[in-house]
């Protein structure tokens, strides 16, 4: 089932004109305050192999959609699924949250949800919304980033029996990581005789995503690093390795080549957190992702001003 399909068809032609009326100075979303509680976390970190995008989930406006996209996190849904899609036309959005990274399939979901485009939140650029079909209570799983402020997607006669797109929450840390992913809908279509690759820009990138995987590795229910800590997360995959930590507190081995391995360290806010990756006879380390990609061990992170969601592959040397 392709979401967003029919409906953002329909809208792409419209939303260029909403923004070119939109005013130049927009505020953005401010998510009314409410109690954290166990039941309700409303800080979410989702770890992807690029980095972390930590958002806030709005249980006032859009007390529906939170729970849908909480329950998905907590029955871990959502691990090891793939952005499929980005839009870089008319509308500016990153789409994920339902199709299997291995198999390229889409999962099985629970019952749709009410549309919530009346709860007054705007898409407006760093927010996140319910991906749908063109039928407006139909959304499931599937949310999109706007990376852009879309205007057009908001509740409006011009849409579909005049519903829009549910804002559900707030990216507050990690639009860069956003902005990375729907830069990736430009795609090297040919070779010119030196090698130089001609690029062409597409506006939807549909299904195989340009080509290239942005994966989501683990959702976190947390909470926004405050003045006095920061929390270090490590995955292990694979098996033949280990992962351990200056200061002590995570020593982190994968047991199976199925399963993985998470540890946690808790530290004052600027104490710097070491992590060493120790390969066992005759494997060898893959490499890290997340919050650690492109790193090599030792490694030393920045713990001054965000919590850091890292994942260790280890693999058989030659396998």
């Amino acid at each position: 089932m392709r979401y967003l399909f029919t409906s953002l068809l329909i809208a792409t032609s419209m939303s260029a004109a909403y923004a070119a009326d939109a005013p130049t100075s927009i505020t953005p979303l401010v998510i009314s305050a409410n109690p954290t509680t166990s039941l309700n976390p409303s800080i979410v970190e989702m770890q992807t192999n690029i980095g972390t995008v930590t958002m806030e989930l709005d249980w006032i406006k859009a007390p529906i959609s939170s729970k849908n996209f909480l329950d998905y996190t907590n029955k871990g849904f959502y691990k090891n699924t793939v952005f499929h899609r980005t839009v870089k036309q008319g509308i500016s959005i990153v789409q994920g949250g339902g199709l299997d990274a291995q198999t390229i399939t889409f999962k099985k979901t629970a019952t749709p949800i009410k549309n919530e485009s009346s709860n007054g939140l705007s898409n407006l650029k760093g927010t996140v919304a319910m991906a749908r079909t063109s039928e407006p209570n139909s959304a499931t799983s599937q949310f999109f980033f706007n990376f852009e402020h879309n205007l057009g997607l908001n509740k409006s006669s011009d849409l579909p029996a005049g519903a829009g797109y549910a804002v559900f929450a707030n990216v507050i840390g990690g639009m860069d990581i956003v902005t990375q992913i729907g830069g990736l809908a430009t795609l090297k279509t040919s070779y010119s005789a030196d090698g130089t690759p001609y690029l062409s820009t597409v506006t939807d990138c549909g299904f195989n995503f340009c080509l290239k995987k942005v994966i989501i590795e683990n959702i976190y229910t947390s909470k926004v690093v405050d003045s006095t800590s920061s929390i270090t997360r490590v995955t292990v995959k694979g098996t033949g390795g280990k992962i351990t930590s200056l200061p002590a507190g995570i020593s982190c081995t994968s047991t199976s080549k199925a399963a993985s391995k998470s540890c946690v360290l808790t530290k004052a806010l600027g104490t710097p957190v070491s992590l060493i990756s120790t390969p066992s006879k005759g494997y060898e380390m893959r490499g890290w992702s997340g919050d650690c990609k492109d790193f090599t061990t030792p490694l030393v992170l920045d713990t001054k001003t965000k919590n850091n969601n890292c994942t260790a592959t280890f693999a058989k040397i030659g396998s």
